[in-house]
């Protein structure tokens, strides 16, 4: 034997190294391989899960900000809304006002031209009580019959004249 190798020895280790990887594959190369395997679809299975998550969270991100803006253009329009109804409310209590007014000055007006008869029919019965005293004092004082009479009679006639002045306006 050169060198002092033993080829029996060399062939024995060499069947131990291969029953030693053929034990350690059935052993241990598999059951890692099956760990590694699970492990990546674990993995795989997570990532998909990710994406469906994120396109889906981008679907309602979508949907949020269509429903936002649908949102703001009906909180605009219910603003306008309530504007204009504020308008016509104001509009309306304003006109009322303005009614009122005009029924307490119509009112007012009435009672005042009421008044105002009144005030000329009482002036008129005590003008008329005056000039009954007055022809009474003039008749009781004078003994002219005549004059009496033409004094009567011009003061009739211009009492219908006054008269008729007061019946035209």
């Amino acid at each position: 034997m050169p060198l002092n190798i033993d080829f029996v020895q060399v062939l024995l280790h060499l069947l131990n190294f291969v029953i030693l990887a053929g034990g350690l594959t059935l052993l241990v190369y598999k059951p890692v391989m099956k760990f590694l395997d699970a492990r990546r679809a674990r993995y795989e299975a997570l990532e998909e899960q990710n994406q469906a998550a994120k396109e889906e969270s981008d679907r309602l991100q979508k949907a949020y900000a269509s429903h936002l803006a649908d949102a703001e253009a009906e909180i605009a329009e219910k603003r306008l809304k309530a504007e204009r109804e504020g308008a016509e409310t104001a509009r309306a209590y304003l006109d009322g006002a303005r009614e009122k007014a005009a029924a307490i000055v119509a009112a007012a007006e009435a009672e005042a031209e009421t008044r105002r008869a009144q005030i000329l029919d009482s002036a008129q019965t005590e003008i008329g009580e005056l000039v009954l005293e007055a022809t009474q004092k003039l008749l009781t004082d004078s003994a002219d019959a005549e004059r009496t009479a033409a004094l009567y009679d011009a003061f009739l006639r211009r009492a219908e004249e006054d008269a008729k002045k007061r019946a035209e306006p």
